[in-house]
């Protein structure tokens, strides 16, 4: 067994199993907060989204969640009904509740209306509101129409989201956008997990193409190759890795395009 430390972690990171069995992890821990569950509704999909880009900078309000979900997303969430009314935009939030007065203020500044909280106590019963985000909101999609896919996708930063809104124009009800607000090197993003109505293959790929050729980041989730989900590049680091810990290409084979193009070179020398 070998043990990666510091760096040395981006030689499995993201590789997804194809140069390596991950037996045991190790991760640091963070302060323990009360954690408030709140939804914010909105009158229109932009303000939320505004709302969200404010909030992860608010560096005053401690947060752990900030999910933003255009309409018809908040419909398929059953469990959330009484306070996701009809046609509005959605935030779903965790916030420590020492910082829900605050909270409150800025939701009131973007137009939004609290519709639900509940305490940090409380929220230990029923349905926890992160069960509704990330990719848990395209399993409640697609258990109620399965025609729903979806995309990742990272948009660069911009704190007036012009980008952002461009692709929520464009598509309309073809896409409709999901956000979960992340840092990333210290500057607040969307990532998006936006539904996408599946027509045809080709349209898909049309869908992605222009998303990239905007200036949008897309990890592809339709590819079971590794290179072409993500960094749209061979890792040299993690294809060495594997030819040291996986010397025979056992490990998800077929899967790893510069393992493939390695052994398509060796066999013509």
């Amino acid at each position: 067994m070998l043990a990666l430390r510091a760096d040395e972690v981006q030689k499995v990171n993201h590789a997804y199993g194809t140069n390596g069995i991950i037996t045991e992890l190790e991760i640091p821990l963070g302060p323990a907060y009360p954690w408030a569950e709140v939804v914010v509704s909105f009158d229109d999909f932009m303000s939320a989204a505004h709302f969200g880009q404010a909030l992860g900078e608010a560096d005053g309000i401690i947060k752990k969640l900030i999910s933003i979900h255009a309409w018809p997303i908040p419909s398929y969430f059953a469990a959330l009904q009484d306070s996701l009314p009809e046609g509005k935009a959605a935030a779903l939030l965790m916030v420590s509740e020492a910082d829900l007065a605050a909270l409150g203020a800025l939701a009131c500044e973007y137009g939004g209306l609290i519709t639900a909280q509940k305490s940090a106590e409380a929220s230990s019963k029923g349905a926890a509101i992160a069960e509704f985000t990330w990719n848990h909101t395209t399993l409640h999609a697609r258990n109620a129409d399965a025609s729903w896919t979806y995309l990742q996708t990272l948009f660069p930063y911009d704190p007036s989201l012009e980008l952002l809104q461009h692709m929520f124009e464009h598509f309309g009800s073809e896409v409709v956008m999901h956000l979960e607000y992340i840092r990333v090197q210290g500057k607040v993003v969307p990532a998006a997990l936006q539904l996408v109505r599946y027509s045809t293959a080709e349209r898909l790929s049309e869908i992605i193409r222009y998303h990239e050729q905007q200036g949008a980041f897309i990890a592809n989730p339709h590819t079971y190759v590794l290179e072409d989900g993500g960094r749209k590049t061979v890792d040299h680091n993690q294809l060495s890795f594997k030819a040291l810990v996986d010397p025979y290409g056992l490990l998800n084979p077929g899967k790893m395009r510069g393992w493939l193009e390695r052994d398509a070179g060796a066999r013509s020398l």
